[in-house]
């Protein structure tokens, strides 16, 4: 049972993050998933259900890409259910990503293929990591924030809790990203933002700071 391990989310996403944690040389316990899923592993039903079985796995990873209002709140509802039935879970990170020295990252992390973090990052718990994204030196990431695909944060900046950053966007050097903010695709941030901000595409418009 010591590799054993289940996925929440049965999409497109989870496809991928099976894959990753296959070649690290997990075996997958289930999917669980609101609906069944075509994924070809066993479809175990959703979160009661993984409670109920949660002694016959390692921990779990949940493998939903949150980059929209409904996607976000259904990973955050998860993440609650998970601590709260005190669940484990499991960091998986592609042997195609790098990984400088001295970075410390928490539970629940997914790290995709060629993904960079610069020496000195500190990545939170339940934080999503997409394709192609790096982020630079001494830059921190809190808990349950998704970056997207091909991001760039520069060194020393600061990304708070529940934040999301679409694909292409890039932070400049010592930003902060206030917590619960989303920066949309291909933005550039220039300056920090309060909690709870909207960034649209470049050139970047801030219509809720805070």
């Amino acid at each position: 049972m010591s590799k054993m391990i289940a996925i929440i989310g049965g999409g497109g996403f989870a496809k991928e993050v099976i894959e990753v944690a296959e070649s690290l040389g997990y075996e997958i316990y289930g999917i669980f998933s609101k609906e069944p899923s075509n994924i070809q592993h066993p479809y175990r039903g959703y979160l009661e259900e993984l409670d109920k079985q949660k002694s016959n796995f390692l921990g779990v990873i949940v493998a939903i890409g949150a980059f929209n209002k409904k996607t976000v709140k259904a990973r955050n509802n998860i993440l609650s259910f998970l601590r709260s039935s005190d669940i484990r879970q499991i960091s998986i990170i592609s042997p195609f990503a790098r990984i400088g020295a001295r970075v410390v990252i928490g539970k629940g992390v997914y790290i995709a293929h060629n993904s960079v973090i610069a020496v000195d990052a500190c990545i939170g718990d339940s934080v999503l990591i997409n394709t192609g994204t790096l982020i630079g030196h001494d830059v921190i990431v809190s808990d349950n924030s998704c970056i997207g695909p091909r991001v760039f944060i520069g060194g020393s900046s600061v990304i708070e809790k529940n934040v999301t950053i679409s694909a292409s966007s890039n932070i400049l050097q010592g930003v902060c990203i206030g917590s619960g903010s989303t920066v949309g695709i291909a933005s550039v941030v220039l300056k920090s933002l309060k909690s709870n901000s909207f960034v649209l595409p470049s050139p970047s418009q801030v219509i809720n700071n805070g």
